[in-house]
């Protein structure tokens, strides 16, 4: 009985041998890898798509408020959009660089009241921010110009850029049609009723100044540009009680106060953030040449005689746009074409973002001259 009891437990004994359990321990390991691998191409996929995502909402859903702006340009301003052009939409000039004439003498500027028109014009009377003329450095500028160095400027390569190019600016202005909402989110009021030499009258809304520039949000990070949008006020009627126009109907909030004419308010700040993650912009001024349309920087078409330089109708904007986050294992494109320039990544970006070079022209509306 206890030989057969033996023989019996020993007929229990039935397994895998060692090298059975090596064999299916090395094809689990395959597996695992073969799912590992499978996972990581899906997340780096998923990561590229969602980038891509990022920038097409980035084109589609931010980049778009600049063109809606650029359209309102000159409204309720000028006749025509050029350097010496009071109320022109294009801020391209003011009483710090306004043009001359052949006799050296001042010319008219882009910040000068048109309705003091019937002043000495070698007297303008410009309109001011802070009781002096607007730095050149708010005003529409182009990669090839000289840059700004106070808070707030447009400081093109001074931390403005992320590539061997400099960015620019584009600085506009219009007179809000209603009581709307400039680009910062604060109320702007269209025509209203004021009290002009004791006696009601309607006047004009107020003028909007709104300008587009790169700034890194947190210092600390001087390569995380973002798009900004500044926004100012000024109005050039005189008027018996100048906050009474500042007062909308009683179901919106109150507008900037001003207590006096040609002056402007709330312009010159940082402004308010539009887009992330912009390593360059920059613009082109178009002109037309019968039915060619001509392209300049701002340098250069300043730098046209005096009576050569012909109406602004339209501008055209270029920007480099990067991923949120690094999504590629190998290294992406690292030169860029924009507005006809070639520019390269300054030293130390990572290459390993998704980025994309993104233009649009934009045809000024609101003009009723466009050929002398």
């Amino acid at each position: 009985m206890r030989t057969s009891t033996l023989q019996d437990g020993r007929k229990c004994q039935i397994g895998f041998t060692l090298i059975e359990l090596m064999v299916s321990l090395f094809l689990g390991l395959l597996v695992s890898a073969a799912a590992v691998q499978v996972y990581m191409i899906n997340a780096k996929t998923a990561g590229i798509q969602a980038s891509a995502s990022e920038l097409v909402e980035d084109a589609a859903f931010n980049l778009p408020m600049i063109e809606r702006k650029a359209r309102l340009a000159n409204l309720g301003l000028a006749d025509k959009v050029a350097a010496d052009q009071p109320g022109s939409g294009i801020v391209l000039t003011s009483a710090d660089n306004a043009l001359e004439d052949d006799e050296g003498n001042k010319a008219l500027d882009n910040f000068r009241n048109p309705k003091d028109l019937d002043d000495d014009p070698k007297v303008p009377k410009n309109i001011t921010l802070g009781g002096s003329p607007v730095n050149v450095s708010l005003l529409t500028r182009t990669g090839d110009q000289t840059a700004g160095t106070q808070t707030n400027e447009w400081s093109g390569w001074n931390g403005a850029s992320n590539t061997s190019l400099q960015s620019g600016q584009l600085t506009i202005q219009y007179r809000a049609p209603q009581d709307m909402y400039d680009c910062e989110g604060k109320l702007a009021l269209g025509p209203r009723r004021v009290t002009i030499g004791g006696v009601k009258e309607v006047i004009d809304g107020q003028i909007i100044i709104e300008r587009f520039y790169l700034k890194a949000p947190d210092a600390s990070k001087p390569t995380e540009l973002s798009l900004y949008c500044d926004a100012g006020k000024y109005i050039t009627e005189i008027m018996n009680d100048y906050t009474e126009q500042s007062r909308p109907d009683e179901n919106l909030p109150k507008s900037v106060e001003f207590i006096t004419n040609n002056a402007i308010r709330d312009f010159g700040d940082a402004g308010q953030e539009i887009m992330t993650h912009v390593d360059y912009f920059d613009i082109l001024l178009s002109t037309r040449d019968g039915n060619q349309l001509q392209y300049y920087t701002v340098e250069d078409y300043l730098a046209l005689d005096f009576d050569d330089q012909p109406p602004i109708v339209g501008i055209k904007y270029g920007l480099i746009l990067r991923s949120n986050n690094a999504v590629l294992n190998e290294e992406d494109l690292s030169e860029f074409t924009v507005l006809g320039k070639t520019s390269t990544l300054n030293n130390g970006l990572s290459q390993k973002y998704l980025r994309t070079v993104v233009e649009s022209y934009v045809t000024l509306r609101n003009i009723s001259v466009i050929d002398d």
